[in-house]
């Protein structure tokens, strides 16, 4: 929304005049957790450059969006401005292991690098370095280096262009359809709170388990976020069954439809 966007830029101004703002941490592209919510390039790098201008630091939540999820390697690639701090996870092992990384620019590296102890940095925690978890990383990199899984991704980017168009009969009820790179969401128009509070997670979550299908329950809103070895078939039978559960809300039987498929096992 370019109204909000906008507000956005002029509250940090404000905020940043006051010489008391140290950092500003950001999900690039995408707020995952708070619906799927997605935002312009154009607009962050706005937001960047006014932190640049007053020297406050930027840190960049790429847990999710990190390793080729938005389309493109880091969801930071689609900016002329660049972060300070960029927090990596999940996707660095494929979420085959835990594994966390915070990167850093040169200068901020530099200003710990020194034997005056009043500059270390002597946060540490019980898991550094676990070597499982970063030969798991180092095997998950290595398979990004070949051009398949890119291919992979355009690949899934293009079916759920293709399955947004194909929405038409359901316009009447869909707030709006999202996408980027291989993340997919539509969100249904509700009279009731958006996101996580809205009762159709209670009947939306059950639906796609009965389909043998397990999403996120994320209340009015539907959404995928496949791995990238998916097939198109797999990616076809997802589709059919977000009509099926469109159609169901659509004709007020979703409740109903629910109950008679828990009926039959």
């Amino acid at each position: 929304v370019k109204s909000k966007e906008n507000d956005s830029v002029s509250q940090l101004i404000e905020l940043a005049k006051d010489d008391t703002v140290a950092a500003f941490i950001f999900e690039p592209l995408i707020q995952g957790a708070a619906g799927m919510v997605m935002y312009s390039p154009q607009m962050l790098d706005e937001l960047l450059a006014v932190c640049s201008k007053y020297n406050i630091l930027t840190i960049a939540d790429e847990v999710f969006t990190g390793f080729g999820r938005t389309g493109k390697f880091f969801a930071i690639d689609y900016l002329k401005q660049k972060a300070d701090i960029v927090c990596l996870s999940k996707g660095i092992t494929s979420g085959a292991m835990p594994l966390g990384v915070t990167a850093c620019t040169n200068d901020i590296f530099n200003t710990f690098y020194s034997d005056d102890k009043s500059k270390t940095f002597f946060h540490g925690h019980s898991f550094t370095a676990n070597p499982l978890a970063c030969a798991a990383a180092i095997a998950n990199l290595e398979l990004f280096e070949n051009p398949v899984v890119f291919n992979d991704i355009k690949r899934i980017e293009d079916k759920h262009k293709e399955f947004i168009k194909s929405l038409e009969d359901y316009k009447e009820m869909i707030r709006e359809s999202r996408q980027l790179g291989t993340i997919l969401a539509i969100e249904i128009l509700s009279e009731d709170k958006t996101g996580y509070f809205n009762d159709l997670r209670d009947f939306i979550y059950p639906f796609f388990i009965m389909k043998r299908i397990v999403i996120r329950p994320l209340g009015n809103i539907i959404y995928i976020v496949p791995p990238y070895c998916i097939s198109n078939k797999d990616l076809d039978y997802i589709y059919t069954a977000i009509k099926e559960c469109l159609t169901a809300i659509k004709n007020g039987s979703l409740k109903e439809n629910l109950q008679q498929q828990w009926v039959n096992g």
